[in-house]
Order: structure tokens, then C-alpha cells, then sequence
């Protein structure tokens, strides 16, 4: 018999919500990709997220994102995320970055809603 490789990289309870919001126009992601989207894997009762990525230009740009927000819940660790984002990440994106956590903390509260 042929093993089949697990693929269980997530929780079982995992979820993907996608926030999404407009770069500045001379921003290079608005060149190249016109949104900035972010992909969370998230736990919906809780909000904690499990893996994030952004489609930035420069994968060390999303992987340092990534790093601010791994571990804490678009619930209850909403303000410490945005306070990090604005005080670390000193790039073009950061109100777009904030506006996608907006977005997906809302997303993954309708999740939240349908699930129960």
C-alpha cells in the first residue's frame, strides 16, 4: 500500500479568512498585485492565528508581518497587533496592513456566527 503523506499542517478546527484592502497607488504592490491580501489560518472560536501571509513584493516583508501577528487572536489581541504593526513595520503598507486585520477579525467573527 501506498502512505499517503499527512497533509494535517493546520488544526482541524483551522479556517482561512482573507482580508483585503487598496495600497497606496505608487506603492509597488499596487503595480504588481492592484490589492494587498492577507491570508490568515485562524482558530474561529478563539481567533488565534495559526499562520498568516501576505502577498507583498519581498517574502521577507510578509514573513516579518507574519512574525508580529503569529499566536495572537483577531479577538482580544486586536490593539497589540495594530500597535505593533505601527511601531515595527515601517513600510509603505501599514494603513493597508490595519485595514486587512479589520477585515479579517470581521470575516472570521461571521465564521464564528455560522459555526455555532
Amino acid at each position: 500500500t501506498k502512505e499517503v503523506p499527512s497533509l494535517a499542517r493546520f488544526s482541524p478546527d483551522a479556517v482561512c479568512v482573507v482580508g483585503v484592502s487598496k495600497a497606496a497607488n505608487l506603492n509597488p504592490i499596487t503595480r504588481v498585485h492592484q490589492s494587498l491580501i492577507g491570508s490568515f489560518v485562524a482558530n474561529p472560536q478563539s481567533g488565534l492565528i495559526y499562520d498568516v501571509q501576505f502577498n507583498t513584493i519581498c517574502r521577507i516583508t510578509s514573513d516579518f508581518i507574519a512574525s508580529q501577528l503569529l499566536g495572537m487572536s483577531l479577538y482580544t489581541d486586536f490593539d497589540e497587533m495594530v500597535s505593533r504593526i505601527q511601531t515595527r513595520y515601517f513600510g509603505d503598507s501599514r494603513r493597508a496592513i490595519i485595514v486587512i486585520l479589520r477585515d479579517a477579525a470581521v470575516k472570521l467573527r461571521d465564521c464564528q456566527a455560522r459555526l455555532i
